[in-house]
């Protein structure tokens, strides 16, 4: 198993460095996992590669267009989630939380989240303006909700509390109780804006990494690279994101070569680890 992932992850890299379509001759002579294999042996090993990457989501398509000589295999399928950010007629947030919704309630090998049947009633409360009352940390908050979210495989509910926006963990949340007043409040859920998403949670990192590595662990976690370098095999990358956690679940996964970043992020990473 462990070679044929080293496959993959090579095959994603070669095709990520190619623009136009590639060859299976091209593919065989470029990778050195297939380079010595025969014929015949390299026909299953690419196969079954390609059956591993379909269910992670890629696909190697052959196209052999007569009208043109451009051909050989594309990827595809890994842009779905950008177009879907970028059609205006899509609420995106909206779209991954009825996601998650229908995945946990069809796949049965799922545990749902610790109070799932809160978020329909904290839905409901939302679209009504009312109240509610709930234990945290053992104490008890009496907040607006203003949306929930899911984010880093858990659900949150973003809320205003004494006229401050703030964010909880759904699985903390006791005694969830709605109150009867409707209309309370004229405020809109796209105004609110998560503890992650507060620019004082915002992550600006320098990684040194190995370029494959990045290509492969790079969807754990919400980022926007500012700029790329590359020398030879390694890639230096500058990263800024909100995603804290997701950061440091990349960084266990990806085992980059050097980190840098500055005191104030350093401790905001410490202070996640200690949670």
């Amino acid at each position: 198993m462990k070679n044929v992932l080293k496959r993959c992850i090579s095959l994603l890299t070669l095709f990520n460095s190619q623009s136009s379509h590639i060859s299976t001759e091209y593919i065989k002579d470029n990778l050195e996992e297939y380079r010595n294999l025969s014929d015949t042996a390299f026909k299953r090993s690419f196969e079954r590669d390609k059956v591993l990457l379909r269910e992670m989501g890629y696909n190697l398509d052959y196209i052999n267009d007569k009208w043109t000589i451009d051909e050989g295999y594309n990827i595809s399928g890994t842009t779905i989630i950008d177009n879907i950010k970028e059609n205006p007629k899509i609420n995106f947030h909206n779209f991954v939380n009825t996601y998650h919704l229908i995945i946990n309630n069809l796949n049965s090998s799922n545990d749902f989240t610790k109070n799932f049947s809160y978020i329909s009633k904290l839905t409901n409360a939302i679209n009504d303006k009312k109240r509610v009352s709930f234990e945290y940390n053992k104490k008890l908050r009496k907040v607006y909700p203003m949306g929930l979210k899911f984010f880093n495989f858990n659900w949150y509910l973003g809320a205003e509390e004494s006229n401050k926006l703030k964010t909880y963990k759904l699985e903390k949340i006791e005694n969830l109780k709605i109150g009867n007043k409707s209309e309370l409040h004229n405020k809109e859920y796209k105004n609110i804006k998560f503890s992650w998403e507060d620019n004082d949670h915002l992550i600006k990192i320098k990684i040194f990494i190995q370029k494959d590595r990045y290509i492969i662990y790079k969807n754990v976690f919400n980022h926007s690279a500012t700029s790329k370098q590359y020398n030879g095999d390694t890639l230096v990358i500058d990263l800024n994101t909100h995603d804290i956690f997701g950061l440091l679940k990349f960084l266990l996964l990806s085992n980059p070569k050097k980190i840098k970043l500055n005191k104030k992020n350093t401790n905001a990473l410490l202070e996640a680890i200690n949670e």
